[in-house]
């Protein structure tokens, strides 16, 4: 076997232009090569809903949700951590203090509501679910949604449960043996204004209407920082630069974003321009750049830089991993601003991936 592999290897080299093997190595090459069409990838910019006023009504998304369900994605990942990463930072918090419970509390306090009644864990559940739409019916019944979003609840990943219950008819999204009363009302705050998040307000509602069993949870917030990182960050930040990047007219709009959705046609126009290519060099320069063309403390504005890259990376890369279910599919993903154009630019980059415009799809 290791002979005709080396041969093969050995031929695929022989034909290649020569041109190509005097260059350094880049996937993109292979962009043109692979068999069958290209896994398109709609990266979608959205200002995080949880900053917009109290007043903010979801019904101004729906423009925007029309040209999401147009584009009619296979699957949708969105910016929540997944729940193996939950646990981990939670098994880990001596070395990430806090970040376990800033970033996946709600999802941690959920799950230990639905694991007493369904005597599971996370990792239990999930492969429950795992099981569960391997096998999973064309027509299930409410008692089989129920037991679903439980598990998802269990898991560690709300949006997917709340796809499970808003598919449900109202009359079915009741306790039963799988969900508590306790759940069953915390899954009915999901469908009040109290709880404004990208996440359900947007990729759940469009999952739902799409036909969809689940959300894929993308982010991660395990990347690492230097000493005295805090204490560094915070004084750089108090400089003068910053006070300038945030009362620069041009990083206006987009620090304002979530002020102005307060109309179906504002909402839209929103979305375009955090979208637009402009917006993202905008964002990129004023956060980032700043951070590491002068002198900062410790270094900590190149050491801040380099853990934002890690973790855009870390993103992408379970990006990836969901689009691998879906070769020459759709995949859409949500997530807050400041990350499009560093996502664009490394997924365009996989070797059989095509970056949706979306200028295009929100045209």
């Amino acid at each position: 076997m290791k002979h005709l592999i080396l041969a093969a290897a050995v031929t695929l080299a022989a034909v290649a232009p020569a041109a190509a093997q005097n260059r350094p190595f880049d996937p993109r090459e292979y962009q043109a090569r692979h068999v069958g069409q290209p896994t398109q990838i709609l990266v979608i910019a959205t200002p995080h809903l949880s900053g917009t006023p109290e007043n903010f009504d979801p019904v101004v998304l729906e423009p925007l949700l029309q040209r999401l369900e147009a584009f009619h994605p296979d699957a949708i990942a969105i910016e929540a951590l997944p729940g193996r990463t939950i646990d981990q930072l939670w098994t880990w918090r001596e070395s990430y203090p806090q970040a376990a419970q800033s970033y996946g509390g709600r999802a941690m306090a959920l799950s230990g509501i639905s694991r007493g009644l369904l005597g599971m864990d996370m990792a239990q559940a999930d492969a429950e679910i795992r099981r569960t739409l391997a096998d999973w019916p064309t027509s299930p019944t409410p008692a089989q949604r129920r037991r679903l979003a439980a598990s998802f609840v269990a898991a560690g990943d709300p949006s997917s449960a709340i796809i499970q219950w808003w598919r449900l008819d109202p009359s079915e999204r009741v306790a039963d043996e799988n969900v508590s009363r306790l759940l069953a009302e915390q899954l009915a705050t999901f469908d009040t204004n109290a709880r404004r998040n990208e996440n359900h307000l947007i990729a759940s509602r469009l999952a739902v209407r799409l036909g969809q069993e689940r959300v894929y949870p993308t982010d991660d917030q395990s990347d690492d920082t230097v000493p005295n990182f805090e204490a560094n960050i915070t004084a750089f930040m108090e400089e003068p630069w910053m006070a300038a990047l945030m009362a620069d007219p041009a990083f206006t709009p987009l620090r304002e974003a979530g002020q102005h959705l307060t109309t179906a046609e504002e909402a839209l126009a929103t979305y375009r321009m955090v979208n637009g290519w402009r917006a993202g060099r905008t964002d990129a320069n004023g956060q980032w750049l700043n951070m590491i063309n002068r002198a900062s403390p410790g270094d900590v504005g190149r050491a801040r830089v380099a853990a934002w890259e890690v973790r855009n990376l870390r993103q992408v890369a379970n990006i990836r991993e969901v689009s691998a279910r879906y070769p020459g599919g759709r995949i859409l993903v949500i997530v807050g601003s400041a990350h499009k154009p560093w996502f664009d630019a490394y997924l365009s980059m996989m070797s059989d991936v095509q970056v949706v415009d979306a200028a295009r799809v929100l045209r």
